[in-house]
């Protein structure tokens, strides 16, 4: 009697639908978590090598590439002065177009041979030199490649965890699907068919869309862990259920992927 209160209770509370376990097939979420692992390992590496070689160029002398103006010219659209000057150093591009002042504008002549003074880890052109001056280029200090490391670390912290967690979950399941699966009894509360409320792109051939079905079950085994749980189900799987019926589910324990879903013979049938 109290086990039959208890799942009244939960049917008239609202299903949160929302789980941090998604219900995908264990090799797809292997596979989905362990590129974007990737992609956020590949940016963290960046990220930390653009720190310490940022670091290590801020305390270490230029390297000084010798090169020749050949043209001024002052950008109508944004009104930046720039100056072209042509290297002959291999490993350097054969020409570079750095935005300069008013004082290295007028200061600098085409046809001066120049130092450029570049990080000598990132290739960063900082400064010129030259008439015996030296001009610090505009925007090219440190503190720019300081912000843009930590960015992408914490871009890449951010990006890791849950994949991280995904493709263990998903090689969890594959690798111990079948001592593992989860088997338990629980009664239909919720159905749901969630479609694309997006309008679609206009073109010659409407683009297909995917609806994710899903069912909310009230277990009746006390050995549950949590009294409600949500599911991702095929579309005939759905078609097939009523709330109120009771059904068998085999699920992954660690992404919730539903192997089976097997309504039982004389199960309570309501609406």
């Amino acid at each position: 009697m109290r086990q039959k209160q208890e799942a009244g209770a939960l049917e008239n509370e609202t299903v949160s639908w929302w789980s941090w376990r998604p219900g995908i097939k264990p090799r797809n979420a292997f596979i989905i978590g362990g590129l974007l692992s990737l992609v956020a390992l590949l940016l963290l590496c960046l990220g930390l090598f653009t720190l310490i070689f940022g670091i290590e160029d801020s305390v270490s002398q230029p390297l000084q590439v010798p090169g020749i103006v050949t043209q001024h010219r002052a950008n109508s659209v944004d009104g930046q002065l720039r100056l072209w000057i042509r290297l002959h150093t291999t490993g350097f591009s054969d020409e570079v177009v750095p935005v300069v002042s008013e004082i290295e504008f007028h200061s600098i002549r085409d046809g001066d041979t120049i130092l450029l003074d570049y990080s000598p880890n990132l290739h960063i052109l900082y400064a010129l030199e030259g008439n015996s001056q030296r001009y610090v280029l505009p925007n090219s200090g440190s503190s720019g490649i300081f912000v843009g490391a930590v960015a992408l670390l914490l871009l890449g912290s951010v990006l890791l965890l849950y994949p991280a967690v995904l493709a263990y979950w998903g090689w969890r399941d594959l690798y111990d699907r079948r001592e593992s699966r989860c088997e338990i009894t629980g009664k239909v509360i919720g159905l749901r068919a969630a479609a694309q409320t997006r309008a679609g792109r206009p073109g010659l051939t409407p683009r297909p869309t995917r609806t994710w079905y899903g069912v909310a079950l009230s277990f009746i085994d006390t050995s549950a862990l949590e009294q409600v749980m949500t599911f991702a189900i095929r579309e005939e799987v759905y078609k097939s259920l009523r709330r109120g019926d009771i059904v068998h589910i085999t699920y992954s324990p660690n992404l919730h992927y539903a192997y089976v879903v097997e309504p039982i013979e004389g199960g309570e049938r309501a609406e």
